[in-house]
């Protein structure tokens, strides 16, 4: 059987900021990017579209969001394509409230279908898995900071139910031993995976992520369409399995053009700040409403420059969204430097904080990332911050 495997599409995402015609045309990129994958599952002739978490970008839908769902997976049932879909952190269905999910409503319309696990009594667990053709495949959602202790218990139903050769969705990524919420802290307990499952159809990482990295068995495709600004285009992917040769094809995305630079300035005065800003405007190919992101590293004393007026130039460019932020870099020496940046005051002080100082950089991390979160719109930042005290206690948060 032959599956194509992508994840974080983010459907109805629509950003809070820029223009209204920027928020409409990147409201209209998720869908273009699911309906790119669809025509890549017929072309190679995908039997299944396998989607490891975010399906949607929020629990809760609009009309329009769900409208245009509906008609792209029913494009999916017209070309015989089944779709296998887990929730992700965005769409997390929570205990016993299953029926306010509306991918259990699509579930229920035969639109897609959903392995799951349910959670019993004394900590057990009841794996609700599909089959396509004779490929059995499961669903462990998304655990959370209690990643690698849920599959660890999965491999031991599976050495316990004598299973092989199943196909694993779980919304989860490597963080390379980083703090970032709801990421695998230890690579090793794939290793344990080998003897049950061919493919780990991993997510919620929006970069493509191979391990091992010979004969890999867990893959994450990253998201195919940007979800924060200036994320690398060139590992946003899909992926093709066929479950007989065991053989995988990485399949690059086409998302909206994303330009970020950086710049260094020594202008004293706004007249040679304009003058820099449009000569280095020269040395960028614009594509056509490009989405670009400059950070101006100022090194005078005594000017700030005008950040509005660049992102207007850019703008006049053709861009579509610009977005110029301005950092001061140390005007003295290094003992007199001067902090610079919203994170570095945070960092200095979280560092003073008795229980969380010990873990400063990852609680800075973690607030990085809620802050852009709730900049986007999320509700519900918790599996931040639970992930964030774990590493701190030592723990495991089994609350789902």
């Amino acid at each position: 059987m032959k599956f194509l495997h992508c994840s974080d599409l983010h459907l109805g995402k629509k950003p809070y900021f820029g223009s209204e015609e920027f928020k409409n045309k990147r409201f209209e990129d998720y869908f273009s990017a699911f309906e790119r994958i669809i025509e890549q599952a017929k072309e190679n002739k995908a039997e299944a579209i396998l989607i490891a978490g975010d399906f949607f970008d929020k629990k809760e839908t609009h009309p329009n969001i769900l409208s245009n769902a509906e008609n792209l997976l029913q494009k999916c049932k017209e070309n015989k394509i089944e779709v296998v879909v887990i929730e992700g952190n965005h769409d997390l269905i929570y205990r016993g409230r299953e029926s306010e999910s509306w991918l259990v409503y699509l579930e229920n319309k035969k639109l897609l279908k959903r392995p799951f696990i349910e959670f019993l009594e004394n900590n057990e667990r009841e794996y609700h898995s599909i089959f396509i053709g004779k490929t059995e495949i499961f669903g462990l959602g998304y655990p959370g900071a209690s990643v690698d202790d849920e599959l660890l218990k999965f491999a031991a139903y599976c050495e316990k139910n004598k299973k092989q050769n199943c196909v694993v969705l779980v919304h989860t990524a490597l963080g390379n031993n980083e703090f970032i919420g709801g990421f695998l802290k230890d690579g090793e307990v794939l290793n344990k995976m080998k003897n049950y499952a061919i493919y780990i159809a991993g997510g919620h990482g929006h970069k493509l992520q191979k391990e091992p990295k010979t004969e890999p068995i867990f893959f994450v495709p990253g998201s195919p369409e940007h979800y924060d600004l200036g994320e690398d285009a060139e590992l946003k992917t899909a992926i093709v399995f066929d479950t007989d040769s065991k053989e995988h094809k990485i399949l690059k995305q086409n998302p909206r053009n994303c330009i970020k630079k950086t710049i260094t300035l020594n202008s004293a005065n706004p007249e040679q700040f304009r003058e820099e800003f449009d000569k280095f405007l020269s040395s960028i190919t614009f594509g056509g409403e490009d989405i670009v992101v400059v950070e101006i590293k100022s090194t005078a004393a005594g000017f700030i420059p005008d950040s509005k007026w660049a992102e207007k130039r850019i703008l006049e460019k053709g861009a579509l969204f610009a977005e110029v932020k301005c950092k001061r870099e140390n005007l003295h020496s290094a003992s007199s430097a001067k902090i610079s940046s919203q994170e570095e005051i945070e960092l200095a002080q979280i560092k003073k904080w008795q229980y969380w100082g010990k873990a400063a950089e990852t609680a800075a991390k973690a607030l990085a990332e809620m802050r852009r979160a709730v900049k986007d719109g999320q509700t519900d930042i918790s599996s931040i911050f639970d992930s964030a005290l774990n590493s701190v206690i030592g723990g495991k948060n089994e609350d789902k």
